[in-house]
Parts: structure tokens; sequence; C-alpha cells
């Protein structure tokens, strides 16, 4: 007799029909669920029992079997109802806070506001984004705008900060030299002065604002086109009896010793002139070590007197005093007059040079005061 059976339970099948000592023939196992295989005549009727109630049982539903599954995986089920927990666990925390948008504020202010409402690193948040961006605007007067978003465990802060205005403070325009107001164009600013005024050095020209309707003064950057006589001064004098300092053809040389340009120690020698002049260089002491020697040399001075005569020297005094003003000569602008005038006072030559100039300076982009 031939048997094909298909079921749930085919080994246990099996091993009840090997332990009644039923011979079966041409045994083939398809698969977990079926079986083909051949009982000789007289092992018929005593396997019919048992094939009969394997084919009375059917195959258990899923549900039927998960019990069974799960003890067979408890391990791995475990294992994933612990991920699962942790993970679900997990997401609630915090564990990183990025802020941008900072311009004024501090990052470190504003973890500590949202520390102090309850938003920390490494603990649970369960404040919402709206929340927190209420918290921030509460705290900071200056934020326009607030945007809070939560990626897994991290928390993303972008701020905007609102724009604060504040009020350019210019500097007057101010004279360089002395001289006689002889033409004036304001562009921005209040005028101080007016033509045929007499300015000192440091005196203000122009004032840093304009005056509205109401009288009001609103601070401006003061621009202004300003010719001027200009004045430019030179002065030298030579004394009738002069002490100077020469050399008396003595000297001592001075030895210090660095490394890496830090001083080591001194030599022995020591500067000893009361009055002198030095000379100092440098010299490697190796050239393997990094070891300097700074070599000064003192050359000592005596005082002597120089008697002068101031007539017969006047002339190399008056033009020393004419260089001096000529020094002092602003760019591009001509002399128109010059004077000098000498006067001796207690045994001394005074010489005082002055040069008067007429024209305009333009400072950078600007129109800026030629008197200045």
């Amino acid at each position: 007799m031939k048997y094909d059976l298909t079921g749930y339970n085919i080994d246990n099948l099996l091993k009840t029909l090997y332990a009644k000592k039923v011979t079966l023939l041409n045994v083939e196992r398809i698969g977990q669920t079926r079986v083909k295989f051949e009982l000789p005549n007289k092992f018929d009727r005593k396997a019919k029992k048992y094939i009969a109630n394997f084919r009375g049982t059917k195959t258990p539903s899923f549900f039927k079997r998960l019990p069974k599954i799960l003890l067979a995986n408890l391990g791995l089920v475990i294992a994933f109802f612990v991920g699962l927990t942790f993970f679900l666990f997990s997401s609630n925390y915090t564990w990183q806070i990025r802020i941008f948008g900072l311009k004024d504020l501090n990052e470190n202010d504003i973890i500590k506001v949202l520390e102090q409402n309850g938003v920390r690193k490494g603990k649970i948040n369960l404040k919402s984004s709206k929340e927190i961006e209420t918290i921030l605007l509460e705290n900071y007067d200056k934020l326009a705008q607030v945007s809070v978003v939560k990626q897994g465990t991290a928390l993303i802060v972008n701020l905007s900060e609102k724009l604060v205005y504040v009020e350019e403070v210019f500097e007057p325009i101010k004279a360089k030299y002395c001289g006689i107001i002889t033409k004036i164009n304001i562009i921005t600013g209040t005028t101080n002065v007016k033509i045929g005024d007499y300015v000192n050095v440091g005196d203000s020209l122009v004032l840093p604002f304009n005056l509205d309707a109401s009288g009001n003064k609103v601070s401006v950057k003061p621009m202004a086109e300003i010719e001027a006589q200009i004045f430019v001064l030179g002065s030298a004098k030579l004394q009738k009896q002069e002490t100077v300092l020469t050399r008396t053809g003595k000297k001592q040389l001075v030895y210090d010793y660095y490394i890496f340009n830090r001083h080591l120690f001194s030599g022995k020698n020591k500067n000893s002139f009361v009055f002198f002049e030095n000379v100092s260089y440098n010299k490697n002491v190796s050239n393997l070590l990094p070891i300097k020697r700074k070599i000064t040399c003192f050359y000592e001075l005596a005082p002597s007197v120089v008697e002068h005569d101031l007539q017969a020297e006047k002339q190399a005094v008056i033009e020393k005093s004419q260089q001096d003003a000529k020094n002092k000569i602003p760019q591009d602008l001509e002399v128109c007059d010059e004077q000098t005038q000498t006067q001796i006072v207690n045994d001394c030559l005074f010489v005082y040079t002055t040069l008067t100039l007429q024209g305009r300076i333009n400072d950078w982009i600007f129109w800026r005061s030629t008197v200045r």
C-alpha cells in the first residue's frame, strides 16, 4: 500500500510507526511536511489507525504556533523588546544642543537659560519646540524670531536677533594750521567760522550736525570746502655762549650675552662715564649654539664752552629758520609771502620766518578744511 502524507507532525508519525515495529518501504522524505512510503500488506491494518490519527490532525495556525515560536527564540524576543524600550526611552533624551544665528548674544548664556527651564543635555526633554521658543523669547528682548527643531536626540535652535540702531558719532572738521578764512562751502554739517576769522590749530571749523525744521540737531558726517590764508611758522636760535659735548678719546667696551634673545649675563666691565655716547652691535659666539654677544662701545664726552659771533652767524640762523618753515608747507600749496623777524634777547639770537599760503586741500574723497 502506497502513502503520500502531508502534515505538521510527520516526524512524530514516523517515530510512532518505527516504535510499533511497522516496516516502511521506499521512504521518500519531501521537505519538512511531506513524506512518501509503502507498507507491506501484513502491516497495513496495523498502521491504519496511526495514519488515520495523523490525517485527522491539522497544521496549527500561526497564532497557535506563536507561543512555541516565541519560546524557541526567547533570547531574540527579549533583545527585541529591550532594544525597542531603549529606543522609545532614549528618543526623549536631549544629547546635543546646537545654536545658530548668534551675533551679540552668548551661546553659553542661552544654554544656561534652557537648563534653568528643564532643557538639559543628557536629560529627558518633555517640552515641545513651541514651548522652548516661548522660553527664549520671554528671556531675551534682543531676539526677533526663534525656531526650534528636534532632530532625533539633537535640539536645533535657530535665532534671529533684532537690529539695534546705534547712532554714529562724528568728529568736527578741525584746523591743522593757523590762518585767516577766505572761502567757505559747506556740503554737510554746520559752520563754526565765517570769512575773515583767524583760527588756530585745533579750532573746530565745521560741526558734525545739521538742524532740522524744528531746530533739532541731526548728526551727520561734516564735509566742506574751506579756503584760507595759511600761516606756517619756522624758527631757529643761536646763543652767544653754547656748551657742547665733544669726545675725549677715551672709550669702554661692555659685553652682554643672549640666548634666543634672552639675556644670560653681562661682562665685568660697566660704563663709568658721566657724559657719553654709545654704539652697539651683535656678534655670534658660536655657529652651533644660538648664543649672541652684544658689544656696546661707550665714548666719553667732555663739556666745553663755544663762543659765537651773533652778527657774523646771523645769516646762517635765518636760513635755518626759513628751511624749518618750508619743511612745514602743505602739499601742492605755493608760498604767497615770506617774512623773517630777528631779535636778540639775553645774548641769544631768535629768528622767526612766517610763510603765507593760499589754497585748498582735499582730504580723501571728501572736501575738508585747508586750514587744518
